[in-house]
């Protein structure tokens, strides 16, 4: 480990990685997947803020508590309709993956608490997260508000094998895997070549740059099945990402699940759109200060680097679980099927400070600011036992 410390030290980290390369290159995955999740440097795993103001974007349930307080409507229907309270053992485990700060768990947990008080004592919240900085962090934050919950591994996940019905949320989690870049070339090569994306250091810059080479088998086999199987038909010089990360976590996460539902929120879209003409360059995108970019190779660890989630891949992989799609819509669409207008109140007072004045207008951000509610898919899965 070289002695230099923050961002520098990762940039040494990647740099000696490189060295150890016979050809001074590592995959883009591989340079991603330091950037954000080093143990000790990447971006996900320091101790500065990254959701809210202070940090570098944010996400929805930073608009009041509605999010939440629709996943738990979402969550108690599910509940009610399976029974899941009413079998053998009476207990129900929501599984949040990948919480941040914990403040989505505490809408949800507070809003089951408050609404469905008879469903609320057999709910067994769990968090799973990888980051000892955010794990700390939820934990403060549902401690403080005196509510229970446990934080397991990934591995802890597996190994549990638990036989509880399961609702699992991933809730801006699959964006921020570390993907493959690719390019189709449209030479010659019974369905065209690809390449993909290496990262180098360039000692002449003193920075990280790009190059193209033969791509991966598994790469190419994504693209053939998810991609060019979809009767997608890619132009010369595009560009996509292939997230394999994705695809591995919903397989076995959906193989692990006895019975039960799995909830992902996410920036994406179905496979056409994704590798659409208009799309040339993919949908790599990087925030840093609530700018975004697209470039990478800049504020290494120290920016937040995301790109789209293709649903339909996962909805392919998920299937193979014998998951079956119970929800597939905009986060617009979920909101409004789960009763958001309804929370609308009436109000007679133009101080914009008033607690019913700003929920009113947390329901009209959560719906029309920055089309987020529409770049933002739900899909949800489900699992029953045969």
């Amino acid at each position: 480990m070289s002695h230099y410390q923050g961002t520098d030290q990762l940039i040494q980290y990647i740099r000696d990685e490189m060295k150890d390369n016979p050809m001074q290159r590592i995959p883009f995955g591989r340079y991603m997947e330091l950037c954000l999740y080093h143990l000790e440097a990447g971006y996900y795993m320091t101790d500065r803020p990254k959701i809210g103001k202070e940090g570098d974007f944010y996400t929805s349930s930073n608009v009041g508590s509605l999010m939440g307080e629709m996943l738990a409507a979402k969550i108690a229907l599910i509940i009610e309709e399976e029974k899941f309270h009413k079998g053998k053992n009476h207990q129900v485990r929501i599984v949040e993956w990948g919480a941040g700060t914990g403040r989505l768990g505490l809408q949800i947990l507070e809003s089951l608490e408050i609404s469905y008080p008879d469903m609320y004592p057999y709910i067994q919240y769990t968090i799973v997260e990888q980051s000892e900085y955010h794990r700390q962090l939820s934990q403060n934050h549902l401690n403080a508000a005196g509510k229970q919950a446990e934080w397991w591994t990934e591995a802890e996940f597996y190994d549990r094998k638990d036989q509880n019905p399961m609702i699992v949320i991933a809730n801006e989690l699959l964006d921020a895997f570390p993907v493959e870049r690719v390019r189709y070339t449209g030479m010659e090569r019974g369905w065209g070549e690809l390449e993909q994306q290496f990262v180098r250091w360039d000692v002449e810059s003193e920075a990280f740059v790009s190059l193209w080479s033969n791509a991966a088998p598994e790469v190419e086999e994504y693209v053939q099945q998810h991609v060019l199987g979809q009767g997608v038909q890619l132009r010369p010089q595009q560009e996509l990402e292939v997230n394999l990360g994705a695809l591995a976590w919903i397989r076995d996460m959906t193989t692990a699940i006895h019975q039960g539902y799995c909830i992902v929120i996410d920036y994406g879209d179905q496979t056409r759109e994704i590798a659409a003409a208009h799309r040339m360059k993919g949908t790599l995108i990087c925030y840093h200060r609530h700018l975004a970019h697209d470039n990478p190779y800049i504020n290494v660890g120290d920016q937040d680097i995301t790109a789209h989630v293709d649903f339909t891949a996962l909805e392919c992989v998920a299937e193979e679980s014998d998951i079956t799609r119970a929800f597939y819509g905009t986060q617009k669409q979920f909101l409004m099927e789960s009763g958001l207008l309804q929370k609308l109140q009436d109000h007679y007072t133009a101080d914009p400070f008033d607690p019913i004045a700003k929920r009113n207008r947390a329901i009209r951000q959560l719906l029309l600011s920055d089309q987020m509610s529409e770049l933002f898919k739900v899909w949800i899965g489900r699992k029953t036992i045969k």
